[in-house]
């Protein structure tokens, strides 16, 4: 008779077919965290264009910019001196238009990420209004995240490149924005925030 005990089967993670299915499982998450921008190669380029819903939001739309640093950090400044409220933060006014349902064209905002904060901090927004964010890393790379009530819109941002996003926010409340890249010692305390009213 023969024991079935003592029959040596191969260990299941020595199995091709095991490694081929964890390979194919780390290139699936791979892609994943590059269509959300958040990868540190050419997939999550600033350049690219795409069209992304997200709970809060009514849409988003990534475009890359040509602009130099200096230009960006004169508007910037430029943005922000027309637009402070007493309080610190910064509200940008919709000249000309009488209501969010006749506004055709994005509004534009500013904001510069630097170690280790977003200029200007706080920024105070409508619902329903098209805002067109210009968004440059002054120093190192460093992202964006903007956190809504069940998920959180990551923009990549790489230093010295502008990234635009036309974002439409549906609800009022507050929305934290996050640097997602680490960038040094203080990575952990470079936040904003967006109120919507």
């Amino acid at each position: 008779m023969h024991d079935n005990s003592e029959i040596k089967r191969p260990h299941p993670t020595t199995r091709r077919s095991f490694i081929v299915l964890c390979g194919f499982a780390v290139v699936s998450l791979y892609g994943l965290w590059a269509s959300y921008g958040a990868v540190p190669t050419s997939l999550g380029s600033a350049k690219r264009a795409t069209q992304t819903p997200a709970t809060g939001m009514g849409s988003a739309q990534d475009m890359g910019s040509h602009m130099p640093v200096e230009e960006f950090r004169r508007r910037a400044r430029a943005f922000v001196d027309a637009n402070s409220l007493p309080d610190g933060s910064v509200k940008p006014t919709i000249s000309g238009r009488a209501g969010a349902a006749y506004i055709s064209e994005p509004v534009a905002v500013y904001l510069m990420a630097r170690q280790y904060s977003y200029w200007p901090a706080v920024l105070r927004l409508g619902t329903n209004i098209p805002y067109r964010f210009r968004i440059m890393a002054m120093d190192t790379d460093h992202g964006a995240s903007i956190k809504f009530k069940g998920a959180a819109h990551m923009i990549r941002v790489r230093a010295g490149h502008a990234v635009e996003k036309v974002l439409v926010f549906k609800e009022p409340g507050e929305y934290p924005i996050y640097c997602t890249v680490y960038c040094g010692v203080g990575h952990d305390l470079m936040k904003g925030r967006i109120i919507v009213e």
